[in-house]
């Protein structure tokens, strides 16, 4: 079990001038991985952020990208970058690339999306890559109705699954029979922590059932992932709770 932090909890700005800090941040705090938004990396630094990587011993654990799949203007956007991702995870290397996309209206719509994504699958599948799906509450809707379309109409061979569970909370749904029903499709997991408000907060501090995911998944070999989109007391800090949370939870 592994654990890694995206790096999202330290906003845009900071990833375009502050990357060797984040990524010392990410250490200092007992990391061992990180995730980080493509939009968010420069392909002019790949050498710098590799860099940093290797003195503070942190691995790219996935790179994320995010799309709207059943749009195919959208789909064409982001073909377009694919080479880009491709380079940049080869010279990171970093194996997953994990994505996420819009919420679709209808069945009909996820079954366009699944099809777009089982292709983007393959091609990164060719390259060495493991794409793995990060639902956010919308595909939890409807008795899980997009995330499990996807699950139904994509090839294991190419599209795996990496489960945020606070979304699934918030979507309405049973973290622990989602991860029963994707099985051994379920690549590695998102930790995402929600008060009863709705609020994002830090790991421990809400009501998402951490314990019962993890006693699902703690004989497998997998990264845990925090992910925290916004902080109230600062990056380091909450980042630090995270991880202390997490170590505390896997033991």
């Amino acid at each position: 079990m592994k654990i890694g932090c995206q790096t999202i909890t330290f906003g845009n700005e900071r990833h375009k001038s502050d990357m060797e800090n984040i990524v010392k941040a990410v250490a200092l705090a007992g990391y061992g991985g990180m995730e980080t938004g493509f939009f968010r990396l420069d392909l002019g630094e790949a050498q710098n952020y590799k860099r940093y990587q290797r003195e503070y011993n942190i691995r790219q654990a996935a790179i994320h990208i995010g799309g709207n799949y059943h749009d195919a203007e959208s789909v064409k956007n982001q073909l377009a970058n694919i080479s880009g991702l491709i380079k940049l995870a080869h010279t990171l290397g970093c194996d997953n690339i994990f994505l996420s996309a819009n919420a679709a209206h209808s069945e009909a719509e996820y079954k366009i999306a699944a099809g777009n994504i089982d292709s983007l699958g393959k091609m990164l599948h060719e390259n060495g890559l493991v794409l793995s799906y990060h639902n956010h509450a919308g595909e939890i809707h409807d008795n899980c109705l997009g995330l499990f379309t996807y699950a139904d109409n994509t090839d294991p061979k190419y599209v795996s699954f990496v489960p945020d569970v606070g979304w699934v909370t918030q979507g309405g749904g049973d973290p622990v029979e989602v991860l029963k029903r994707l099985g051994e499709r379920m690549s590695h997991l998102h930790f995402k922590e929600f008060t009863k408000e709705g609020k994002i907060t830090e790991l421990g501090c809400g009501v998402v059932n951490f314990r019962g995911v993890y006693e699902t998944v703690k004989h497998k070999d997998i990264w845990i992932i925090a992910e925290q989109d916004e902080t109230l007391i600062g990056a380091e800090e909450s980042i630090a709770a995270n991880f202390g949370y997490l170590k505390n939870l896997i033991g």
